[in-house]
């Protein structure tokens, strides 16, 4: 039997806009949501977390760990897409590059990677956790979009369809070509 893998998306921020997006800490809400998100990922078989570096996935994935008293090994090919040089913009903006993005997998239409590389490197990253636990399942706390990616693809489903359907945080299970989504009541989607 194939694990499961368990995708967890980052709670929401404090969405500060004169700091890069990858600084972003959790919010009150978005820390109290991934407490709570906590209590729905306990009965799953798992050894660790594996999370993104970047601050509000690793507090996602230190409150989760805290709860289900885990260790957690960080992976940078878990991280966001790349689009640093972006900056904040607009939300109509921000949409618009993301469609594009989600549209156009093969080319470089927003940021300064393709969704192509984004699945590739999130792809070597599973395939290592595999390698590192072959038994049980594997929880993965990682961004919106690079989860989008991934899952759409693994899933054969609309990326930007899966995207906007997010909510902050959230758990999606993959159990081979089944989804299963796990959200925390009154959770907002937001970037």
């Amino acid at each position: 039997m194939e694990s499961r893998i368990v995708l967890v998306r980052h709670g929401l921020p404090s969405i500060e806009g004169d700091i890069p997006s990858i600084d972003w800490s959790l919010s009150a809400p978005g820390k109290a949501a991934a407490i709570e998100l906590a209590k729905y990922l306990s009965g799953f078989r798992v050894k660790e977390i594996r999370s993104s570096p970047e601050k509000k996935a690793l507090q996602t994935a230190a409150l989760i760990a805290d709860r289900l008293a885990l260790p957690i090994c960080l992976d940078s090919d878990l991280r966001e897409h790349d689009r640093s040089k972006v900056g904040y913009i607009a939300r109509t903006d921000f949409e618009a590059g993301i469609t594009r993005l989600l549209e156009h997998p093969h080319q470089l239409t927003f940021g300064d990677e393709s969704a192509d590389a984004v699945f590739n490197r999130m792809d070597q990253a599973v395939a290592r956790a595999r390698k590192a636990r072959p038994s049980g399942d594997l929880m993965i706390v990682t961004h919106g979009t690079a989860m989008s990616i991934y899952a759409a693809r693994v899933l054969r489903v609309d990326p930007l369809a899966f995207w906007r359907s997010l909510s902050m945080p959230t758990a999606v299970v993959l159990d081979g070509n089944e989804m299963k989504i796990i959200d925390v009541p009154d959770t907002p989607a937001d970037r």
